[in-house]
């Protein structure tokens, strides 16, 4: 069916998707039989909290973790990956000193976070440099980033799928990386991955983990951190919920939607993997078609790098970014500069700046993130639509003809 000419495209699936319908049934069942706080201990108490604990295990399980046995890993709900970042990485460093690493890639909450070990004292923050394709330049040994006479904890705080760029992380290297530096615990943002690529925790080189539902199907105000056993993670927010490892009534209905969106990704990923790398294909060719017939240039950024199937960021040197985007949104293409949480800044994104890309390309650089609801005659539209957009922006810089 073709898609209506006049109905708004969304391109920002990076930022938040649609709560599916599967969903939003199951928690709208969930609100009527767990409604109790999961720690009360009447019967309708007791009953929320199984449906919970049933939560908690279909998402470990989905993802790797061991849930059997004596040294289980853990989940931790948190309130969004916002706070699952800083918790995973403030509570690895418990009360004592040290270095953590991270780099231009990492979400602006894990920032917050090395921030929040810079002010309490004693610790170092050190910036791992990125590549060209905005991917971490890992040295062979650790010891050529960390300041002279370091000692206390480390922490490597990576990002296994960039939502600035869509580039994918190394995690064979980070592992190497790990295996030759004894003690490091490294914190992995995996928020941009889930739907796309496998994530296993008994895999990765990860003590914590964090991921959110709502770039997947899932609601918004709930996000988890999983937690390896033995990673001697200490609480941000005390509290008795959560194992003592987060204080707060747990939200029971979110749970479940979080964890029927989960098992509905997981179970799509290969085919929607290939479906939207397919149509990332054909939206960046119709893009870049769409700016060449305005004299402009298209540049994919990380093109070369294996980046995760929903995201692509394209620049148009010569093009204001911000401009560009509102143009858009004017046209019906809703479009991102960058990060949802950093999209009112008037400032290049960090990982583009980080990786040493030209000026002209940082600072017109515009995200597409694709999702479930993207269909082939969407893509044709965006590239109608942006034709004339990127026609009227080269006129107002000077490029093409007249």
């Amino acid at each position: 069916m073709a898609a209506d000419p006049s109905a708004v495209i969304y391109l920002d699936h990076a930022a938040a998707t649609r709560v599916r319908p599967e969903v939003d049934e199951a928690m709208r069942e969930a609100a009527v039989r767990a409604f109790a706080n999961p720690s009360s201990l009447h019967a309708a108490g007791r009953d929320a909290r199984r449906v919970l604990e049933d939560c908690r295990e279909r998402i470990l399980t989905l993802l790797g973790a061991r849930v059997v046995g004596g040294a289980r890993d853990q989940l931790v709900f948190t309130g969004g990956a916002t706070e699952a970042n800083v918790l995973g990485i403030v509570g690895l460093a418990g009360s004592g000193g040290g270095t953590i690493l991270s780099s231009a890639r990492d979400h602006g909450s894990i920032r917050a976070a090395t921030d929040m070990l810079a002010r309490r004292g004693g610790w170092s923050a050190v910036q791992i440099p990125l590549r060209t394709d905005a991917t971490l330049a890992l040295p062979a040994d650790l010891s050529d980033l960390l300041p002279d006479a370091t000692g206390g904890r480390r922490i490597l705080s990576t990002t296994l799928a960039c939502g600035q760029t869509g580039a994918v992380e190394d995690m064979a290297a980070v592992a190497h990386l790990v295996a030759r530096t004894p003690g490091l615990a490294v914190h992995v943002d995996a928020t941009q991955a889930i739907a796309y690529l496998p994530v296993d925790l008994s895999r990765l080189p990860a003590a914590t983990l964090t991921l959110a539902p709502h770039k997947f199907g899932g609601p918004r105000g709930i996000g988890g951190l999983l937690v390896r056993r033995g990673s001697g993670l200490e609480p941000v927010v005390s509290g008795p919920q959560e194992e003592g490892l987060r204080g707060g009534t747990e939200a029971v209905v979110l749970a479940v939607g979080f964890a029927r969106a989960l098992e509905l990704a997981v179970a799509e990923r290969a085919a929607e993997t290939a479906r939207i790398t397919d149509l990332r294909t054909r939206l960046e060719t119709a893009i870049q078609a769409a700016a060449a017939a305005s004299g402009l240039r298209a540049v994919i950024v990380a093109e070369t790098a294996r980046r995760v199937a929903h995201i692509t960021t394209i620049a148009f040197p010569g093009v204001d970014r911000q401009t560009l985007v509102i143009a858009a949104d004017l046209a019906g293409v809703c479009l991102a500069t960058g990060t949802a949480c950093a999209s009112g800044s008037s400032e290049p994104s960090p990982a583009l700046v980080a990786a040493g890309l030209e000026e002209a390309v940082t600072r017109s650089a515009v995200r597409f993130s694709l999702g479930r609801d993207t269909r082939p005659p969407d893509v044709e539209q965006v590239g109608s639509r942006l034709a004339d957009v990127l026609h009227r922006c080269a006129r107002a810089n000077g490029h093409g003809a007249t």
